[in-house]
């Protein structure tokens, strides 16, 4: 695991790397759902639980990322590597 530290004005905020597999999962004819498992801590960071899990996920074929942001959040494409 690779941490990266990067500094606020309001607070220390530690980038955290982690290399993760995909799962696929076949229908049987052919065609394959994919699914990611992700640390909780990060959606508990974020604010996603349970009774409030909506969120809004971006892939950018420019830079090849997916983004995952709280639904409403009022992070900036710049604060995300955009």
């Amino acid at each position: 695991m690779e941490q990266k530290k990067k500094r606020t004005s309001k607070k220390e905020i530690v980038k955290e790397t982690r290399n993760l597999n995909v799962m696929f999962a076949s229908d049987g004819k052919g065609h394959f759902a994919t699914r990611m498992s992700l640390p909780s801590t990060w959606f508990e960071h974020m604010g996603i639980n349970p009774n409030d899990r909506e969120t809004e996920v971006t892939y950018s074929p420019r830079t090849k990322k997916i983004t995952i942001r709280k639904k409403g959040s009022k992070v900036s494409d710049e604060e995300v590597g955009e």
